[in-house]
This record gives C-alpha cells, sequence and structure tokens, in this order.
C-alpha cells in the first residue's frame, strides 16, 4: 500500500479482512478515498470514527493532566448536574465551583459544529487535531457521514465509592454517569 501497489495490497491482506480489501479494491478501480470508505458497512464507520474522536479526545486529556480539577480562560465548563457546557467568563468564580464538582473543563468528541474553545484549551486541541492531519471540516462527510461533535467533561464524579474484601480479593463499589467507563477508573486505582 505504502508503495502504491494497492493490487499487492489487496493480496497481502487475509480473506477475513473483508472490509479493508473492499477499500482497497475501489482505490484500485479509481475511486476517491471518500468513496472508497463507503465500501464499509456504516455500522463499521461509525465505530471507526467514534474511535478516532475517542482516542482524539484521550489525547487532549493527556495534555490537560494533572489539571482536570481546574479551568482555564477560554475553557468550555460542562456542568455536572445537566450536561450543559457554557464558556468560563469569570475563572475564579467558576475554579470554585469546579472544586466542589459541579463543573468541570470539557474536552472535543471532534466534529464539523463543534464549538471549541479559546486560548490555551483551545490551541491544545487544535494541535491535537492538526497533529492527526485533520480539520473540523474532515468530519463534514467522512466515509459519506456526518459527525457534528460534542463536548464531554474531562473528569467525571465517581459516586458511592467503596471497598470490601472477599477473602482475598479486593471488590470495588462505585457508580459513574453514563459515557464513563469503570474500566478507566479501575485502571487508575491500579497504578
Amino acid at each position: 500500500y505504502e508503495k502504491g501497489d494497492l493490487d499487492a495490497a489487496i493480496r497481502a491482506l487475509p480473506p477475513h479482512r473483508r472490509d479493508e480489501r473492499r477499500c482497497l479494491a475501489a482505490l484500485a478501480r479509481g475511486k476517491k478515498p471518500a468513496q472508497a470508505a463507503r465500501a464499509v458497512p456504516k455500522r463499521l464507520r461509525l465505530f471507526l470514527i467514534s474511535a478516532l474522536q475517542s482516542h482524539l479526545f484521550n489525547e487532549v486529556l493527556d495534555a490537560r493532566l494533572p489539571d482536570l480539577d481546574l479551568l482555564e480562560p477560554g475553557d468550555l465548563a460542562w456542568k455536572h448536574d445537566s450536561g450543559a457546557v457554557f464558556k468560563v467568563e469569570d475563572v475564579e468564580a467558576e475554579n470554585a465551583r469546579a472544586a466542589r464538582f459541579e463543573v468541570s473543563p470539557s474536552g472535543p468528541m471532534f466534529g464539523y459544529k463543534m464549538i471549541a474553545p479559546e486560548g490555551r484549551p483551545g490551541e491544545v486541541e487544535a494541535k491535537v487535531l492538526g497533529e492527526a492531519g485533520l480539520t473540523p471540516e474532515s468530519f463534514r462527510r467522512p466515509g459519506g457521514l456526518k459527525v457534528k461533535g460534542a463536548r464531554r467533561p474531562l473528569r467525571v464524579p465517581l459516586g458511592e465509592a467503596g471497598v470490601t474484601e472477599d477473602g482475598p480479593d479486593l471488590i470495588l463499589i462505585f457508580t459513574l454517569p453514563p459515557g464513563s467507563y469503570a474500566t478507566v477508573v479501575t485502571a487508575e486505582v491500579m497504578k
């Protein structure tokens, strides 16, 4: 593929890699990349785009560590009680709310309509997107799909947390808001 020999790339793929083979075959027939992407079933295209969005979100998250409890000038804050997002005007006042876990900095699920922060938070997000070779417009019709984008909190409250023992085992007990992953919590606990 990297040498431009699409037929050799198709032959190199195992038969069970049907979707990749379909894309390469479309490219070999002279289709444009966007047309070739449509050879992949819509459900898989949505999954792959979601995986890309999650990867980019995690890159922004890593860049914002360890200060996920602090809002910065230009940030877009997430209200934990309603899921609403608003531009931070008074950093000091909003950081007091962040200390009470009422609000948190938000991060991108990139898309062509996603609202971007300003200042350093905006620079971080633009850098992550640019390093991936993408722009917001890249999400307008990838593979024939429209990906509008959204914001998500960079941190979430851990509810009803506890630990119990069961013989040699420890059992972690906690609740998370929808869209959060218990595997992330357990990975942090195991560090």
